[in-house]
């Protein structure tokens, strides 16, 4: 029996879900009410994902898909992703991306840069499956 993956856009009623995954993933402590500006802000690049298994939301992604003056087409990275431990190795994170790829060609990206950590082994063998190689380096800053 194969699991019904559903995946679409976060809208403003997702903010709990939003809010409990992020907590899980990024030890986020905001109230679901801190992302409803964010998800009602029309200033924003990002499209945040859902996916849901059995009428519960178990995995987040987010999506940029941003215009630039240097290239013709727009650059598309995936910043975010998470899937709840026990939904893990079910397909969700390949439904993330999946339709995260399917977004960022619709707005017409001809790649799409994953961000991961350099210790996250297990998401670079999962990206490297899908047929992402190792790109450039990234460096942050605090500022």
């Amino acid at each position: 029996m194969s699991l019904k993956i559903q995946i679409r856009p976060a809208r403003s009623e997702d903010a709990a879900d939003i809010a409990r995954l992020n907590a899980l993933f990024n030890g986020s402590s905001e109230p679901p009410e801190a992302y409803l500006p964010r998800l009602a802000d029309t200033r924003r690049v990002d499209t945040p994902l859902l996916a849901w298994l059995d009428g519960r939301a178990v995995g987040i992604a987010n999506l940029r898909v941003v215009p630039t003056v240097f290239y013709p087409e727009p650059y598309a990275e995936l910043t975010e992703l998470y899937v709840e431990d026990d939904y893990r190795r079910q397909g969700v994170g390949r439904a993330l991306i999946g339709y995260a790829e399917d977004l960022a060609r619709q707005g017409g990206s001809v790649e799409l840069i994953i961000q991961t950590d350099a210790e996250n082994h297990p998401a670079q063998q999962l990206y490297r499956s899908l047929g992402y190689v190792d790109h450039d380096q990234a460096l942050s800053k605090e500022l």
